[in-house]
């Protein structure tokens, strides 16, 4: 019987530490901030550059928010958690048609923005902060 009960006890620490394992090996599955958890160290940094920009951004802005995209949707997501962790401004991605148009305020997350319409107002922790001047008449 003492036999039973330890092959059971060795039987299920063994099933824990292999779903333990394939949960830890969850994070490399998922590349890029697709797979950003709370916690993480990426979202650490990323949550460090939307807290220094948000001293400057007037409740109720339109910020268009840019980084480098690589092609496997680095913009679309980190775009998502920049308007999860600024609810009170409205973000909205460079790809977006009405970006020009209506952003009063440029973020740059590891991608600095040179263009003649953009103004740097501040350097923030892997980033930069514009104002987008309206366009010329």
């Amino acid at each position: 019987m003492a036999l039973a009960v330890a092959w059971a006890v060795f039987a299920a620490f063994t099933e824990a530490d292999r779903a333990l394992a394939s949960l830890d090996a969850r994070q490399g599955n998922l590349s890029g901030a697709m797979g950003w958890r709370e916690g993480m160290d990426a979202v650490v940094r990323f949550r460090s550059f939307v807290d220094a920009a948000r001293p400057h951004l007037p409740a109720g802005s339109k910020v268009v928010f840019t980084t480098p995209d690589y092609g496997n949707g680095e913009l679309f997501f980190r775009s998502r958690w920049a308007a999860f962790l600024l609810p009170e401004v409205e973000v909205i991605p460079l790809y977006d048609p009405a970006a020009p148009a209506v952003g009063e305020y440029l973020l740059g997350y590891r991608q600095p923005v040179n263009h003649p319409r953009t103004e740097l107002l501040q350097r923030l922790p892997d980033g930069w902060l514009y104002r987008i001047r309206p366009p010329a008449p």
